[in-house]
């Protein structure tokens, strides 16, 4: 007896059909799926660049905000303020840091030496490294200074019962605008809190006198070639390093009137 394929075909051609659009179905779902993450990431890019818009915006306004802030006196608003230079003087550290650059230069040029370079001979080098160590050694000596710096005291924060890191700044009392950057030294509170107190009928505009003791730290490090990406320590010359430290003596309120000339060697000018 022979057994009909005709029903069998049509159940094998059932479960192809079936089989076709569960297929179907899942190559499509990974499409969908891909689809809300592409839209997802658009999403995400347009809100990030509306935030770096807005910042830069913000940027924009900031600057423009401190260029008319920073404006020379006596000048139209917009005009943003050259620091003036700074001279060797004994007022300030950048003057003081000043006056051994100077020295520097006026030493070298007497040398009859100049700077390292690539075409620097060995022999050329040798003469240079002999020389900037005497240099160095004589000079540390030479700018180590009692002084009396007018500043202005930015702020204290006390460290320890007794003592306080205090930020101080230079200030140039006839032109009344500051000298170079701002430094940090610690104090006894003591000394602060005495050159702090209010003071009645004062007009000296906070102006403190800052008493110690220069000390330089010229150093000599023969792999500064160069000022560098970061120039700390701040570079002096081929294989020379400008530091400086302060040993402190007092803090007193008033201003220091008198003002020096740092210093010179024998038969130079300072």
């Amino acid at each position: 007896m022979l057994i009909p394929h005709r029903p069998t075909s049509y159940i094998l051609v059932a479960i192809l059909a079936v089989a076709a659009l569960s297929t179907a179905s899942q190559a499509q779902a990974p499409e969908n799926d891909l689809g809300r993450e592409n839209q997802r990431l658009l999403t995400q890019v347009r809100d990030l660049e509306a935030t770096l818009k807005a910042a830069l915006t913000r940027i924009a306004e900031l600057e423009k905000s401190l260029a008319s802030v920073n404006v020379i006196p006596g000048s139209s608003p917009g005009t943003t303020a050259t620091p003036p230079p700074i001279g060797p003087s004994n007022l300030s550290p950048a003057g003081l840091t000043a006056a051994i650059r100077a020295d520097f230069k006026v030493d070298l040029e007497a040398s009859g030496l100049s700077e390292l370079s690539e075409s620097t001979t060995a022999e050329e080098q040798v003469r240079y490294t002999r020389w900037l160590k005497k240099w160095v050694a004589a000079s540390n000596r030479q700018f180590r200074e009692r002084v009396s710096w007018p500043v202005l005291i930015k702020g204290g924060i006390p460290i320890s019962t007794n003592d306080m890191r205090v930020t101080f700044q230079p200030w140039d009392v006839k032109r009344s605008i500051e000298l170079g950057k701002s430094f940090e030294l610690t104090i006894s509170t003591r000394a602060f809190n005495r050159a702090t107190r209010t003071r009645v009928g004062v007009s000296d505009g906070g102006v403190a006198r800052l008493d110690g003791v220069f000390i330089p730290e010229i150093r000599f490090n023969d792999e500064r070639l160069e000022v560098g990406p970061f120039d700390n320590p701040p570079f002096l010359g081929s294989m020379a390093e400008l530091t400086w430290r302060f040993d402190f003596q007092g803090l007193a309120p008033g201003m220091a009137t008198v003002e020096k000339t740092p210093k010179a060697k024998p038969g130079t000018s300072p």
